[in-house]
Formats: C-alpha cells, sequence, structure tokens
C-alpha cells in the first residue's frame, strides 16, 4: 500500500539456491527517525541533494545533527511550557477579574504577577546549519575561524535606552550575551574621552 492508498501485488520468483531478504524503509524505525531528524536538521529549506560525512556502517548521524535535533526538541518543549504557563495566567487572571467583579462592594486582593524570564541561547554557538556544520568537522575545517570570518564581515550595534530603573542594564547584558557582543555604557566612554583630554 503506498501513501495514496493503492495497492500493488508484487509476485517474485527465486530460481536461487540462497534465500531472497525484503528490505523496506518504511518499517525500518531507525531509518525513519534519521529521516526526521535531518528533515528538521534543513528546515524549510528542504534540499533534495545534500551532502554528509561518510559513516561506518550500522553508525549514527554527525553529532552536530543530533546535538541541533536535541536543541530544537528542548526548544520546542520550552515553547510549550511558555505557552502553558501563558494559558494559566490568563485563566487565573480571568478568574481573579470574575471574583473582583463578584465582589464589587469590598475590596479585593491586589492581583500577582509573575515575570518569566527570558534566557535565550547565545547565537555564536551556532554557525551554519548543523549538516555544515559536520561537512566543516570532517573536512578539518576549523569553525572558531569561520567565527571570525563572520564577526569581521557584519556587526551589530543596538542601543537601549529609557527611564533611570526600567531594567536597561539588565537588557543590555542579556543583549550582549546572545550576540557575543561588547557592553559599553555611554556614560562611561563620555567620562573617558573627558577625563583623556
Amino acid at each position: 500500500v503506498d501513501g495514496d492508498g493503492a495497492e500493488a501485488t508484487v509476485v517474485v520468483k527465486n530460481p536461487c539456491n540462497f534465500p531472497i531478504e525484503f528490505y523496506s524503509l518504511d518499517f525500518d524505525e531507525q531509518y525513519l527517525q534519521e529521516e526526521k531528524i535531518l528533515r528538521m536538521a534543513l528546515g524549510s529549506k528542504c534540499r533534495k541533494n545534500f551532502f554528509l560525512p561518510p559513516r561506518a556502517l550500522g553508525g549514527t548521524l554527525p553529532r552536530e545533527v543530533l546535538e541541533d535535533y536535541e536543541a530544537q526538541k528542548r526548544l520546542k518543549a520550552q515553547r510549550a511550557e511558555l505557552k502553558a504557563m501563558a494559558q494559566a495566567r490568563s485563566r487565573a487572571e480571568a478568574e481573579a477579574e470574575a471574583e473582583a467583579e463578584a465582589k464589587a462592594m469590598g475590596k479585593a486582593a491586589p492581583a500577582y504577577h509573575k515575570a518569566v524570564p527570558f534566557y535565550p541561547e547565545p547565537m555564536v554557538k551556532v554557525i551554519g546549519n548543523p549538516i555544515s556544520r559536520a561537512v566543516m568537522r570532517h573536512l578539518g575545517i576549523d569553525p572558531a575561524a569561520e567565527r571570525r570570518k563572520a564577526r569581521q564581515r557584519r556587526g551589530i550595534v543596538v542601543i537601549v535606552h529609557g527611564p533611570p530603573r526600567a531594567g536597561k542594564t539588565e537588557i543590555a547584558a542579556t543583549l550582549c550575551y546572545y550576540y557575543d557582543a561588547a557592553y559599553l555604557s555611554i556614560d562611561t566612554v563620555v567620562k573617558e574621552a573627558i577625563a583623556n583630554h
């Protein structure tokens, strides 16, 4: 039975002394799992042909591809957890509003809000897709050198401003960690420039 639901009958005759074995990728669990991992690694840019480093018979996919798959699974789980937390919070807020309306004459307790911290993984840990990284490792290309070249080709400047005690320093530190960038305070730069002249 194929994907369209059509059935076919195959007749095999064996004139030889040795048995004939049939192998179907549709029933090979390892193949199906690796196919799923590779599709996730390629993303929406699904190319028909790509190269992977050679592997021994019965070996697994390159570690870069497997690590990327595990990271994608963790990210998906984190997103699901954050979505569940947001839904629970909105339900709690709706219940609190209904309770407040019911107790219109009395004082209602203040709503409790909890900020969910966001800790993104740094972008500089990953250069290119996992298949490219696996091929680079196989060919002996140093990804650190590629990273330095990438930094020289492009840059980013982010200016974080706002009122006092708004969390600018924390946001700037998180962005610096995320982009592996230098942190400069404009006040400090101006003070150093004045002191040096």
